[in-house]
C-alpha cells in the first residue's frame, strides 16, 4: 500500500502511485490561506469565492452599468467607439481579459455575455448615404478558470463576425462603419462541487447503465466524445483509452466548460454530428433535448449534459425508456417512442422539421386522454374584483436611437387609480393617486387592500342555511351535483359561503373544488401592451415574493400572477377601445358605479370616455396649469390628430361643472371616470358570462380560453385527444389558414352607375362580398370528435369509395394524406382561385421577369426579399398533401386526380358544436344593445383558436426577486439570456425544451378546411357556372371574394343568388333589402351595401385601395392606421404598382425596451410592388398561378 503525503489517497500498485505523484501538488489558497492538493483546489476555490465573494463595481475603462441581486446579475458598458471588430480587439482584447479576470476573482464563477452596438453605412443609388444600428448578442458562455479567458474571448468574436458576415451578405450594400458600444453581462454561476469526477447522477440512471462518465478533471466533452465515437470493450470510462484517438479531431474550440454554441462549431470542424440531452430542472427529472442534429453523420454522438459535466449515451434507448413504457425505439427528436425501427424512421421523416422538444402526450405523466369541462372551480364568482388604470407623463427626450428609429417620449407613472368591488357592484375601496412613484404606491396599496378584503370577507361569510325542504333533499341525495357521481361516506353540504344558500349535496373533495378563490384579481384595460410595463418598473421585492407571468414574450406578458394577486388585461376578453366599450354599454349600467363616485348632477358628463392631453403632459408643472390647453394641444402622432370641436368643448363643460382648479384636477376626474367605466364593463361582461354560462371569466386570460370552456359546458361533449404521436404531427404540419391573394392587380368598372363609363367598352361591375361569420358556419358541421384511429392500407379503396359515393354527414369521418395531380386542362379555369393551398416557398428562380427586376429596385434600396414559408395557392402537383375528406371530395369532383393515398386517419364525427354556435347567434339576434350584440358574436369568432393554439411557440420568461432564484435558473442548461430591471429584479429567458401536446387540433385543421371548402363552393358551384369567363377573381382574403364581372346589372343578378345573400344591411329603399337571411352564418353580404365600386388596386394581400364615389376603403398591413386613413390616397397604391415607387412613412408607436416605454417616430417603408404569391405577367397587373402551363411554355 503507498499513501500520498499530499491528499491521503492510497494506492496499490506502486506504478499507479507514481503516475498520481506527477499530478499531485500542494497548493495554497490565496484568499484563505489553507492547503490543498491541486486536484482538490478547484472545488475549494469555488467554494472558497462563494463565502467570500468581493463587491465588484467600474473598472479601468469599464462602467458598472447595472447589477443585481449583490453581483448575482451584472453589466458592463464601454462606449468608446472602435472602427471595426478588428480595431475593437486590438485596443480592448486585454482590457476585456482583465475585466473577465477581475470578474472571476472577486465574484467566482460565471456566466459571461458579450453584446455590440453596431453602425452599418450603404451608399444609396440616387447620392448620399444610409445607416442603421443594430445589436448583436453572442452565446453566454461559462467562465469557470481563468485559463478559459482567452477561449471565450475568441469565441465571442467568431459569433459576432458571422452575424456580421450574415448581414452584409445579404446583397443589400451594408458595410461596418464601427463599433459603438460593447456590453459584458455577467451571470454568477453556482457551480456543483468537485469536479467532472465527483458529479452524482440520479439514482434512476445508474440503474439504466446506458451513460459513461469520463474519469477525468476538466474536458468531458472531449473524453464523452471519444468515447461514443471510438467505444471500447473494457474500462470504457478511463480516458487513457482514448488519448490514441484524440488527434483525429481538432479540439481548439471546446476547451474546457463546452457550450451548445462551441458544440456546433466542433461538428461544423470535424464532420461530426451530436445530440445533447439533459434533465429538467424540477422534481420529474425528465430527459429533454437540448441540440439535436437535424442531418445524422457516419459519426455520431448523443451526449447527456448534467451538472455541467458531459456523460456518453451508449443506449439511446434505454437511457430514453421508462420502466413503465413498452415503447422500444425512441425519437432522437421529440423522445417519443414506438414499437419497432420501421415506425421510428418513418416518424422522423415529419418530426425533425420540428424544433427539437420533449414531447408529452395525453395519457403520458397524467395528462387526461379525454377533453370534456372539468374545470368546475371556475364556476365559482370572485367575490372582489378591482379595476384599475395608471397614467403616465410623457417626457420629452428627443433622442435618435437609429438612423430611422427616433424616441421623443419616454412614459413615467405619474398616478393610478383602482376601485374595489365585491359581489354585490358594490365599491368596497377607491384610491386615486397623483405624485411621485405612483408604482411603488399602487403596490403598497394593493398589499393593505388583500388585508382590509380578507377580514371583510370573513365578517360576511354566512353559514349553510338549509330549509327542511332542502335538508330532505340532501338526505335523500346519492348523488354529487358537482361532478353527478355516485355519493359514499363523504357526502357534505356544499354551500355558498357569500349567501348561505344551499347548491346541493357534494363528495368532500368536489366540495373543496367549490371554495371561495383566494387570489384577488386586478383588471387593467391594455395592461399587456402598456400598464404591465408601469406596474413591473415598480415592484419592490422586499414586498412581493413570488412573480409569475404568462408571457407573449420577454416584454408582453398576458397575465401576471404575483403572491395572491393575479393581473389581468380586459382586452384579451374585450377586443375594443374603452371608448367604444363604453359606448356601446347602456346608461343604466353605466349610472350603477358611476353614481357610487360621483352625484347625479355630474352624470351628463362622465358617462362617456374623456380625453388628456398626453403629448402635452411632459412634466409635472403641467399639473398646475389653471386652464385646459388649447384644442391643438390634444393633438396625438398615434391617431395623428387632435380632437374635435365638440369633443373639446364637452371637456370644457366638465372643467366648469367641476370647477377645476387646474390642469390636475381635470386630470383627477379623467382618471376617475376611466376606472369607473372600466369596472362598469367589465362587471358587465362577467354577469353575462355568468349568467348565460356560470363562468366567471377572471379565471381566463382571454376570451378564447372562456369560449372553449362555455362551449364543453353548454354541450357537456367528451371529446377523445390524440395520443398517437405521428397523428399529431400529420395534422399539425398541415394546419392552413385563410387564403389572402391578390389575383389581378387593377380592375376597373365600366357601368352607367360607375365614374368613367365608356358605352364603347362591355358593361362590368366590381363587388367586394364577404361571409357571415365564416368559422361559426364550419363550427356548426359535424366535426371530429373520438375514436380516431389509423386506417390499415388494404381498406384505402374502400374508404375512398365511401368518401366519393355516400353522406359526408356520416357517423364516421376522415383526414387522408394523398398525392394529388393537377391536369393542366384545368389550369385556365382554375388560375383565379386554384384548389388544395400549400404552404411553400417561392424561390428567387420561381419569379418572373417583372418580379426578378422590383427585387432590384428593393436591393438598390437596401430592402432584401425574405423567403417564408406562405399560403399560396397554386396549379402544382400535390405531394403528401393532407386534407379533410370533404374538401378531397371536392377536389375530385372539379377534375384533380388521386395519384396515392399514404395515411388516413378515422374518426368518429357529429355536429356537437352546433347547438352551442345557433345559441349564441340567436342570442345575438335578440340582444336589444350593441355591448350584449358583440359579447355574442366575440363566443363564436374566438372558439376555434383554442383548439389550434400552437404550445411549442410558448416560450418561458421567469422575473426572479431574489438572487437564490436567479442564481438556479443561471445554472441550468435551458438559461438562454437576462435582463437587469431594478438591484433586486431582473427578467430570465429560458430555452424551452419540452411541450405538453393535449389540445384537439383535429378541430382547429376540420374547421380550417371546411371554411376553405365553402369558400370554394361559392366560387366553382355558384359564380363561376353563372358567369364563365365573364367573372374575374380580382383578390381575396380567408372569407371574402372581390370579383369583377361583366353584366349589364349586377343587382338584378344578386337578385338570383338571394338564397345565398344576406341583404339586411342595405338601405331599406334598395329593391334588394331583405331581412330574411339577416346574419345567417355562411350567407354572403355585399361590404358596399349596394354602393357602385369604380375601381380597386390589388398589390398584393393585405395592401389594396377599393374607390366607390367619393369615399375610399384602404387596407396596409404594417402601416399605423392613422397614416392609412390620411396620409396615403389611391394615387399612391397606383403609384407604387405602375411606377415602382417605393412609399416611405414616418410611423409612431408605443415601444417597451426591458419595460420602459418610449414613444418611437420610426421611417420605414410603407409599401413596395413586390408581390410572390404569383407569377406576375409583365403589365404589372395580370398574374398566373405558380405550376400554370403557360409559365412552363
Amino acid at each position: 500500500m503507498f499513501s500520498c503525503s499530499t491528499c491521503k489517497q492510497s494506492f496499490l500498485k506502486y506504478k499507479s502511485f507514481l503516475l498520481h505523484k506527477t499530478r499531485c501538488k500542494k497548493v495554497v489558497c490565496k484568499k484563505c490561506k489553507s492547503s490543498f492538493s491541486s486536484l482538490n483546489f478547484l472545488n475549494h476555490l469555488n467554494q472558497c469565492r462563494q463565502k467570500q465573494s468581493e463587491d465588484i463595481g467600474d473598472f479601468a475603462t469599464f462602467k458598472l452599468h447595472k447589477r443585481s441581486y449583490r453581483n448575482a446579475l451584472a453589466v458592463y458598458i464601454k462606449a468608446d467607439g472602435w472602427k471595426s471588430i478588428e480595431h475593437l480587439l486590438a485596443v480592448e482584447k486585454e482590457n476585456i481579459q482583465s475585466l473577465l479576470k477581475y470578474i472571476i476573482e472577486r465574484i467566482g464563477s460565471v456566466k459571461v455575455q458579450a453584446c455590440l452596438l453596431l453602425k452599418f453605412i450603404k451608399q444609396k443609388t440616387e447620392g448620399g448615404t444610409d445607416t442603421t444600428e443594430i445589436y448583436k448578442v453572442a452565446e453566454m458562455l461559462s467562465l469557470t478558470n481563468l485559463h478559459h479567458i482567452e477561449t471565450i474571448v475568441k469565441n465571442w468574436i467568431e459569433q459576432i463576425e458571422l452575424a456580421i458576415d450574415q448581414f452584409t451578405q445579404r446583397g443589400s450594400g451594408w458595410v461596418l462603419q464601427s463599433v459603438k458600444v460593447l456590453e459584458i453581462r455577467v451571470g454568477k454561476l453556482k457551480e456543483h462541487s468537485g469536479g467532472c469526477d465527483s458529479t452524482k447522477l440520479p439514482s434512476d440512471f445508474n440503474k439504466k447503465k446506458s451513460l459513461l462518465s469520463p474519469k477525468c478533471r476538466k474536458d468531458c466533452f472531449k473524453w464523452s466524445i471519444l468515447m461514443a465515437l471510438h467505444p471500447q470493450k473494457m474500462n470504457k470510462e478511463r480516458i487513457g483509452h482514448y488519448k490514441v484517438f484524440e488527434k483525429q479531431y481538432d479540439f481548439s474550440q471546446v476547451d474546457g466548460m463546452t457550450t451548445l454554441s462551441q458544440v456546433k462549431r466542433f461538428t461544423k470542424r470535424n464532420n461530426v454530428s451530436v445530440n445533447v440531452y439533459t434533465l429538467t430542472p424540477d422534481e420529474k427529472k425528465k430527459v429533454v433535448p437540448l441540440m439535436v442534429a437535424k442531418v445524422r453523420q457516419l459519426k455520431h454522438a448523443n451526449l447527456f449534459l448534467f451538472n455541467e459535466h458531459y456523460y456518453c449515451i451508449t443506449n439511446f434507448n434505454a437511457f430514453i425508456k421508462s420502466s413503465r413504457s413498452w415503447e422500444r425505439y425512441f425519437c432522437y427528436n421529440c423522445c417519443s417512442g414506438f414499437r419497432n425501427q420501421t415506425a421510428l424512421s418513418k416518424h422522423e421523416i415529419v418530426c425533425y422539421n420540428k424544433t427539437a422538444q420533449s414531447v408529452v402526450l395525453p395519457g403520458q405523466e397524467n395528462i387526461p386522454t379525454k377533453c370534456k369541462f372539468r374545470q368546475i372551480q371556475k364556476t365559482i364568482s370572485y367575490p372582489y374584483i378591482v379595476y384599475a388604470d395608471f397614467e403616465a407623463l410623457l417626457i420629452k427626450t428627443n433622442k435618435a436611437l437609429t438612423k430611422n428609429t427616433f424616441e421623443y417620449q419616454k412614459h413615467e407613472a405619474c398616478s393610478f387609480g383602482l376601485v374595489a368591488i365585491d359581489w354585490n357592484d358594490k365599491i368596497l375601496f377607491q384610491k386615486f393617486y397623483r405624485g411621485l412613484n405612483a408604482s411603488q404606491i399602487f403596490i403598497d396599496t394593493l398589499l393593505k387592500l388583500k388585508d382590509f378584503l380578507q377580514n371583510h370577507l370573513e365578517q360576511h361569510k354566512k353559514p349553510a342555511q338549509l330549509s327542511n325542504f332542502e335538508r330532505h333533499v340532501f338526505e335523500a341525495s346519492t348523488q354529487c351535483y358537482v361532478c353527478n357521481k355516485q355519493l359514499q361516506d363523504d357526502k357534505v353540504v356544499d354551500h355558498c359561503h357569500l349567501t348561505g344558500k344551499f347548491r346541493g349535496a357534494a363528495h368532500n373533495r368536489c366540495n373543496l373544488k367549490m371554495r371561495l378563490p383566494h387570489r384577488l384579481p386586478i383588471i387593467f384595460h391594455n395592461l399587456k401592451g402598456y400598464d404591465a410595463h408601469l406596474l413591473i418598473r415598480g415592484l419592490k421585492t422586499d414586498k412581493i415574493h413570488k412573480i409569475n407571468v404568462i408571457p407573449q414574450n420577454t416584454e408582453k406578458y398576458i397575465a401576471i400572477i404575483m403572491d395572491d394577486f393575479i393581473f389581468l388585461d380586459s382586452y384579451a376578453f374585450l377586443l375594443s377601445s374603452l371608448d367604444t366599450l363604453a359606448h356601446n354599454l347602456s346608461t343604466e349600467e353605466k349610472k350603477k358605479f358611476l353614481c357610487q363616485t360621483f352625484s347625479d348632477d355630474d352624470l351628463p358628463y362622465i358617462l362617456n370616455k374623456g380625453s388628456l392631453p398626453y403629448e402635452y403632459m411632459d412634466s409635472w408643472e403641467r399639473f398646475e396649469e389653471e386652464s385646459l390647453p388649447s384644442i391643438d394641444k390634444f393633438f396625438s402622432h398615434l391617431s395623428l390628430k387632435t380632437i374635435d370641436k365638440q369633443s373639446y368643448d364637452r371637456l370644457l363643460d366638465i372643467w366648469e361643472h367641476f370647477n377645476c382648479k387646474n390642469l390636475g384636477d381635470f386630470h383627477d376626474i379623467y382618471l376617475k371616470v376611466d376606472v369607473l367605466l372600466l369596472a362598469a364593463i367589465f362587471q358587465n361582461f362577467r354577469a353575462t358570462s355568468l349568467k348565460q354560462f356560470g363562468l366567471d371569466p377572471c379565471h381566463y386570460f382571454s376570451t378564447p380560453g372562456l369560449t372553449w370552456d362555455a362551449s364543453l359546458k353548454f354541450t357537456g361533449v367528451v371529446l377523445d385527444l390524440l395520443t398517437d404521436i405521428d397523428m399529431v404531427l400529420m395534422i399539425e404540419e398541415e394546419i392552413r389558414g385563410g387564403i389572402s391573394c391578390s389575383m389581378c392587380r387593377y380592375a376597373c368598372a365600366n357601368n352607367e352607375l360607375s365614374e368613367k363609363f365608356d358605352p364603347n367598352q362591355p358593361s362590368s361591375f366590381i363587388t367586394y362580398l364577404d361571409v357571415n361569420n365564416l368559422y361559426g358556419y364550419a363550427l356548426s358541421d359535424v366535426l371530429p370528435c373520438r375514436k380516431f384511429e389509423w386506417v390499415p392500407p388494404y381498406m384505402f379503396q374502400s374508404v375512398i369509395d365511401e368518401i366519393l359515393h355516400s353522406d359526408s354527414d356520416r357517423k364516421t369521418g376522415y383526414i387522408l394524406e394523398v398525392d394529388l395531380d393537377y391536369p393542366s386542362c384545368l389550369h385556365d379555369l382554375h388560375n383565379d382561385y386554384p384548389l388544395a393551398p400549400e404552404r411553400i416557398t417561392v424561390e428567387y428562380e420561381q419569379l418572373s421577369g417583372y418580379q426578378k427586376e422590383i427585387v432590384s429596385i428593393l436591393e438598390a434600396a437596401g430592402i432584401k426579399r425574405y423567403k417564408t414559408k406562405k399560403l399560396v395557392p397554386n396549379l402544382m402537383n400535390k405531394e403528401n398533401y393532407v386534407l379533410h375528406e370533404k374538401n378531397l371530395r371536392f377536389y375530385i369532383e372539379k377534375g384533380l386526380v388521386l395519384k396515392k393515398i399514404h395515411r388516413i386517419i378515422s374518426f368518429e364525427q357529429e355536429a356537437w358544436l352546433k347547438p352551442y354556435i345557433e345559441m349564441c347567434t340567436e342570442n345575438r339576434k335578440k340582444a336589444t344593445s350593441s355591448f350584449v350584440k358583440d359579447f355574442w358574436k366575440l363566443m363564436v369568432n374566438s372558439l376555434y383558436g383554442k383548439s389550434i393554439e400552437d404550445k411549442r411557440k410558448h416560450s418561458k420568461v421567469i422575473i426572479a426577486t431574489n438572487g437564490k432564484q436567479a442564481l438556479q435558473q443561471i445554472r441550468q442548461p435551458m438559461f438562454e439570456q437576462f435582463y437587469i430591471l431594478d438591484n433586486d429584479l431582473a427578467i430570465i429567458k429560458l430555452k424551452k425544451f419540452e411541450v405538453i401536446l393535449d389540445k384537439p387540433i383535429y378541430l382547429g385543421f376540420t374547421v380550417l378546411e371546411l371554411s376553405k371548402l365553402h369558400m370554394y363552393r361559392l366560387h366553382y358551384d355558384h359564380f363561376l357556372p353563372k358567369y364563365g369567363s365573364r367573372l374575374s377573381l380580382i383578390y381575396t382574403d380567408t372569407d371574402s371574394f372581390i370579383y369583377k364581372i361583366q353584366t349589364k346589372d349586377l343587382y338584378n343578378d344578386l337578385k338570383e343568388f338571394n338564397y345565398l345573400m344576406d341583404f339586411s344591411d342595405y338601405p331599406q329603399a334598395h329593391f334588394l333589402y331583405s331581412i330574411e337571411n339577416k346574419k345567417k352564418l355562411g350567407y354572403l353580404k355585399d361590404e358596399m351595401n349596394g354602393q357602385i365600386i369604380d375601381e380597386v388596386v390589388a398589390i398584393k394581400a393585405k395592401l389594396y385601395a377599393i374607390k366607390y364615389g367619393t369615399n375610399k376603403k384602404m387596407t396596409a398591413k404594417g402601416v399605423q392606421k392613422a397614416i392609412v386613413k390620411s396620409g396615403i390616397s389611391i394615387d399612391d397604391y397606383k403609384a407604387c404598382l405602375f411606377e415602382n415607387v417605393l412609399l416611405k412613412h414616418k410611423n409612431f408607436r408605443l415601444q417597451s425596451k426591458h419595460h420602459s416605454i418610449s414613444s418611437v417616430e420610426i421611417n420605414k417603408l410603407s409599401f413596395s410592388p413586390l408581390d410572390d404569391k404569383r407569377y406576375i405577367l409583365d403589365d404589372a397587373v395580370s398574374t398566373l398561378a405558380y405550376g400554370h402551363y403557360r409559365i412552363v411554355e
